[in-house]
């Protein structure tokens, strides 16, 4: 799970895809704050290392040296 801020926004992009966002004001979400959450969770980078731990457990960390 991936947590990211905005200025209004408190966001979550769960394991599964699934965007959890709420506003730090604690009013609901209007439109623009949904697409503020979809914009920036489609903004983030694709992949990391927990991602690769997730989907290959067996996986191990080789640094080139």
């Amino acid at each position: 799970m991936r947590e990211v801020e905005t200025l209004f926004l408190e966001i979550k992009i769960l394991d599964d895809g699934a965007i959890r966002a709420r506003r730090k004001d604690g009013k609901r979400l209007t439109d623009e704050d949904r697409a503020e959450a979809r914009q920036v969770a489609d903004s983030l980078p694709g992949i990391n290392v927990d991602d690769v731990f997730r989907v290959f457990p067996g996986a191990k960390v080789i640094s080139k040296r």
